[in-house]
């Protein structure tokens, strides 16, 4: 049965792609317009296109960097205040009216009033940081509520002090769920990242180039360019529950 749901679990994620693909090349056959929706092999062409551009790379980097940025912020924060959240309750108290305040503001608004008060390339660094704060957060948190809290009296009991407790007990309960939601946690602020730059018009960013593509109804270079954002993506939440699934199996 293990082997089988292995098979499953392999085989179902590419037919779901290849039905995601049939519908697109039906689809654009059937609208045969490529200012509405261009074929697959426009799109495949306009992706290895991209890769042939100077242009790209830059623009590439500078959105991961200023996402990198933006989670590295958010998740130090996330942690500290989850952390806080666990150990004493009145912090909770204190931290989740403003959670729910963030989760609350609207992200357009949010990136038209930062507009204002920063630039086009700080503005997107600040919203995106928003956004993933609260799910972050709530990850955080939920895993450090799950640690064992028997392994912890027997640590202290045994001498060790609380960062040793921390470092040695609490930090390897914690660190598959963690590592999770660090994956899926840049993935969802690379692509808001994106959004951000398109509503900032960041220059030299992947918002900026879908800003452009737009402008000149470039359709294909358009969806390329986002196929370009959720594979990176995919690809980072891939990589990062593998390393969840290695972290834990020593449970």
């Amino acid at each position: 049965m293990k082997k089988r749901e292995k098979i499953l679990n392999s085989i179902l994620p590419l037919v779901a792609v290849f039905c995601i693909i049939v519908i697109w090349a039906v689809a654009s056959k059937v609208i045969d317009s490529e200012y509405i929706l261009p074929s697959v092999n426009q799109t495949l062409e306009e992706v290895f296109a991209l890769f042939c551009k100077s242009e790209f790379y830059l623009s590439f980097l500078l959105t991961l960097l200023r996402s990198v940025i933006s989670f590295v912020i958010s998740f130090g924060l996330s942690f500290v205040l989850a952390f806080l959240a666990v150990k004493r309750k009145y912090a909770e108290r204190v931290i989740l009216p403003i959670i729910s305040l963030i989760r609350a503001m609207p992200t357009i608004a949010v990136v038209l009033l930062l507009l204002f008060w920063t630039n086009s390339k700080i503005a997107p660094v600040i919203v995106t940081m928003m956004v993933v704060f609260p799910t972050t957060y709530t990850h955080i948190k939920s895993a450090l509520e799950t640690v064992d809290s028997t392994s912890v009296e027997a640590g202290m009991v045994d001498g060790a002090d609380k960062k040793q407790v921390f470092l040695r007990i609490e930090l390897p309960q914690i660190l598959p769920a963690v590592l999770s939601a660090i994956g899926s946690g840049i993935s969802l602020n690379f692509k808001l990242m994106v959004a951000a730059e398109v509503i900032a018009q960041t220059a030299n960013s992947l918002g900026y180039l879908l800003n452009t593509a737009k402008v000149y109804f470039e359709i294909a270079e358009m969806i390329a360019l986002v196929c370009v954002a959720v594979a990176f993506g995919i690809l980072i939440e891939f990589v990062f529950n593998k390393l969840a699934k290695k972290s834990g199996q020593w449970k």
